[in-house]
């Protein structure tokens, strides 16, 4: 049964684990992590670090990022959707529609965004807040449209669309409350990448486990070189790679512009 790169005690366990086939399919990141299994925080981050390497983009994550922007500019489009809607009875339904769904999803939008700030996360950048305010005039002048039919057509929807622009406006209000709040305490825009930590605590270590660590990654690098997972070149850069640094030294390589011509 194949073991998870965890389940090894040292890069040298791993490396004897990939030749004698006990290992999953080889993996610079999972070789750099097994050699920090003996030190739970550093273990932690370089696996971190290594997901972040090994992770791909999917059509999903593409489609949520899209999603995520539309919602975000949306709110832009409220005042001329508002125009049309009131002037063009014939497409008023499908309008009005539209409206309640930027709606809903903007103010969702903007509770996920609070949420995710308060609970510890980043919050937005000076540019959104600015984008923000843009929206609360927008949106607010879309609400007043709105009110204004509702007056002369008396509609109880009119006037639950014009409450839910409104609500929008005051989200926005919100936050750009939050995000300045969030600027003074100095909370980031964007989380710190994994691999910072993993440089900063083994910046930390004293010699004899810098000197440990780096034996054991040597090891494993002869190993694997003797039985052909790795080549010679591979072998050469990653004993030239600074601890912490092997996964994504080798991640940089093997995607250079000079290799993928070769």
């Amino acid at each position: 049964m194949a073991h998870t790169s965890g389940s090894f005690p040292s890069a040298a366990a791993y490396a004897d684990g990939v030749v004698g086939g006990t290992a999953s399919p080889f993996s610079w990141s999972d070789l750099e992590s097994s050699a920090f299994a003996r030190l739970p925080e550093l273990h932690r981050a370089v696996a971190a670090a290594g997901a972040d390497l090994d992770r791909t983009r999917t059509r999903r994550d593409h489609a949520l990022s899209a999603g995520w922007l539309l919602l975000l500019f949306a709110p832009l489009a409220l005042p001329l959707l508002a125009i049309l809607a009131v002037k063009h009875e014939d497409s008023a339904v499908l309008l009005h529609s539209a409206v309640a769904l930027i709606c809903a999803g903007h103010i969702a939008l903007r509770a996920m965004e609070w949420r995710r700030t308060r609970s510890g996360g980043t919050r937005a950048t000076d540019q959104e807040a600015v984008l923000a305010a843009f929206e609360t005039a927008f949106a607010a002048v879309s609400a007043g449209i709105y009110a204004v039919a509702a007056t002369v057509t008396p509609s109880p929807g009119l006037w639950l669309l014009c409450a839910g622009q409104a609500a929008v406006a005051a989200m926005c209000v919100v936050s750009i409350r939050v995000t300045r709040q969030a600027a003074v305490r100095g909370v980031p825009t964007s989380q710190r990448p994994a691999f910072e930590d993993v440089l900063a605590l083994v910046s930390g270590l004293d010699e004899h486990d810098r000197t440990a660590l780096l034996a054991d990654l040597h090891t494993a690098l002869e190993r694997l070189a003797d039985a052909g997972v790795i080549t010679a070149a591979q072998h050469d850069e990653a004993h030239r790679a600074p601890l912490g640094s092997l996964a994504r030294r080798l991640w940089a390589l093997e995607r250079s512009p000079a290799r993928q011509t070769r």
